[in-house]
């Protein structure tokens, strides 16, 4: 996948979710027991998923060589062992992380603008 599809994916999955994925103490989760996910959580592939690689974000991988989640990004057709893929994935990250839901439209739309893919 490329970057713009990273992007329209993860943006389509957000919106269209409208809630945060977080466990019962409020922790941001890859995925949810709800069924929600994460910006990172909604590109790896259900087969790759597994909890061992919940609980440890994408920016922790910002200057890693390899990890589960890396592996589970790659093997589900996003390269995560791109710096640049893995700027746009700590950017999504920290937008579900941080921003409030409502904020998710306008941000997403700075985000794309200043990455020229929309």
């Amino acid at each position: 996948m490329c970057a713009r599809e990273i992007y329209e994916r993860v943006s389509a999955q957000l919106l269209n979710q409208g809630a945060v994925s977080e466990d019962e103490n409020g922790s941001s989760r890859l995925r949810a027991a709800n069924g929600r996910k994460c910006a990172v959580g909604s590109l790896v592939s259900d087969e790759f998923h597994s909890p061992d690689i919940e609980g440890i974000g994408i920016s922790y991988y910002r200057h890693a060589r390899d990890g589960k989640l890396l592996r589970a990004l790659y093997a589900s057709n996003v390269n995560a062992y791109d710096p640049g893929i893995v700027d746009l994935l700590c950017e999504l990250e920290q937008l579900h992380d941080d921003a409030s839901v409502d904020q998710w439209p306008h941000l997403l739309a700075a985000l794309g603008k200043r990455y020229a893919f929309i």
